[in-house]
């Protein structure tokens, strides 16, 4: 585990600790429902695929806010992917955008209802079964880190 990661889970845990003292043991799990809930709604559940050079995914995006990102970050297994490997297209029939060319002039715009198709290729790691993916956008807005993190099975391009 990275030295991140491991601050990202000690900064969860001291969290956890806190709200649990001070609104008791219901919150956590009320918590934790809501961010099943909102996990559910963001990723397409079952979309995890292989590619003929790597893997794709899509979000769902669902009705909530418009998000103007500036970078895009994506970790497959722990291992960071580089932004040339990625593309991101936000809508059916929009134009691929490499994730290298996200930038605070040129952000990548999700809008809410639009299905969003990720794509990370090339990609020469062997990955098979479970894969945890984490997806990090910055935004300009409030607040600067948004992410999503899913695991699912890693399906065969035409598995159902």
């Amino acid at each position: 585990m990275s030295a991140r990661g491991f601050g990202a889970w000690l900064s969860l845990a001291h969290q956890a600790i806190s709200l649990e003292v001070e609104f008791g043991r219901h919150a956590l799990e009320a918590l934790a429902g809501i961010a099943a809930t909102v996990e559910e709604s963001v990723y397409e559940v079952g979309s995890l695929r292989r590619t003929d050079r790597g893997l794709a995914f899509a979000l769902a995006n669902p009705p909530l806010r418009v998000g103007a990102f500036r970078s895009l970050r994506i970790d497959l297994n722990g291992i960071p992917v580089p932004p040339a490997c990625t593309a991101v297209r936000p809508g059916a029939g929009a134009p691929w955008t490499p994730g290298s060319s996200v930038s605070r002039e040129a952000p990548l715009e999700l809008r809410p209802g639009h299905r969003t198709e990720v794509r990370v290729e090339p990609w020469t790691h062997a990955l098979s079964g479970r894969v945890d993916v984490r997806l990090e956008l910055v935004s300009a807005a409030i607040p600067p880190l948004v992410w999503i993190e899913f695991h699912d099975e890693l399906r065969g391009p035409s598995e159902p």
